[in-house]
């Protein structure tokens, strides 16, 4: 396109600005420097990740990373470590080297405005992941419907329950609008079982960790549980590693994850997770190359991509870890 090498303008601070952009090489997941894999020339794409710490966000990074290697596409990376500062900086530098193609992933779709706007006045097409934002310019939304995404979950967990027993809603961040309206739609869910009770809802950093500590808290507090909602599949995991620390026994559970991680696959592989409402990380990265690549061509993208939540448990679990691209084993029969 004959727009896409003009002069980059880098993007001003601004104080109390959210940003995310996720990300594309390696880079250490507690840093907030930039890492480039070059593939000999072509195009460029820039995309910074929110946290490397969130296995979906590395899974992710592990794929395009590959795929960049055998399409000639060089990839550069940054990740802000969820520091909304860090962040402005990451964009800079993404500007500055030169991109010629964005790929953001916004916590707050109002706060990405200014990296629309920056990307805009440096000639430099964005792709914006997730979250529709506010306002700004944009080649192509590859979107998630999160409410949809947290109904369908928390309806499988009280189905799997036969409508009856107590389960704790482990949400993400609610600054972060794809958890926010992932807890929504599981609450919106529940409300339909009236032999559900919800004994708590907590937020947790989107991390195992954090999960796990707040889950064993929890569980402190409110004794034995039936079900688990996590707001992702690493808040899932974190859950079940506290259980087992408490003495319960999650493959006499259901928790339910969200993302479509390779470890999450494996925790149904093993009985420890009933299902996973799959996004997966391999899927989103070839859509971003796909479309990045299209918009270096100078050809029509759509502008409104659905990326779809497909329900993974037990029964599809082989045909679905087919088609994440990833390998399970020592599955309990």
């Amino acid at each position: 396109m004959s727009t896409m090498k003009t002069t980059r303008r880098p993007l001003a601070a601004s104080g109390g600005v959210l940003l995310v952009v996720a990300s594309l090489t390696a880079c250490s997941a507690g840093g907030s420097g930039s890492s480039e894999v070059s593939s000999g020339g072509g195009l460029k794409i820039g995309h910074s990740y929110q946290n490397l710490n969130n296995q979906f966000f590395s899974d992710e990074l592990a794929a395009e990373k590959e795929l960049g290697k055998s399409q000639g596409v060089t990839i550069v990376d940054t990740q802000a470590s969820d520091n909304p500062a860090t962040q402005l900086d990451n964009v800079n530098t993404l500007i500055a080297r030169g991109v010629d193609v964005l790929a953001i992933d916004a916590v707050d779709p109002q706060a990405i405005v200014p990296a629309l706007d920056a990307a805009k006045a440096a000639n430099i097409p964005v792709i914006s992941l997730i979250a529709k934002p506010a306002s700004g310019e944009y080649r192509s939304l590859v979107y998630l419907d999160s409410v949809k995404d947290g109904v369908n979950a928390c309806t499988a967990l009280a189905k799997a329950l036969n409508g009856k027993g107590k389960v704790i809603n482990l949400t993400g961040p609610l600054q972060i609008l794809a958890a926010k309206e992932r807890a929504e739609g599981c609450n919106q869910a529940l409300k339909d079982f009236p032999g559900i009770t919800v004994v708590a809802e907590v937020n947790t950093d989107y991390t195992l960790r954090d999960a796990e500590q707040k889950m064993t808290d929890t569980l402190q507090a409110k004794g034995e549980v039936d079900g688990v909602f996590g707001g992702n599949d690493d808040v899932a995991l974190g859950a079940i590693r506290a259980m087992v620390s408490a003495g319960q026994d999650p493959t006499k559970k259901v928790v339910i994850g969200v993302d479509g991680t390779e470890a999450a696959l494996q925790a149904i592989c093993k009985g420890q997770m009933y299902q996973t409402m799959a996004t997966f990380p391999k899927a989103e990265a070839e859509i971003v190359l796909k479309t990045a690549k299209d918009i270096k061509a100078g050809m029509d993208v759509e502008k409104n991509v659905l990326f779809p939540a497909k329900p993974v448990n037990r029964q599809n679990l082989t045909d679905m870890a087919k088609e994440a691209g990833v390998t399970v084993s020592g599955c309990v029969t």
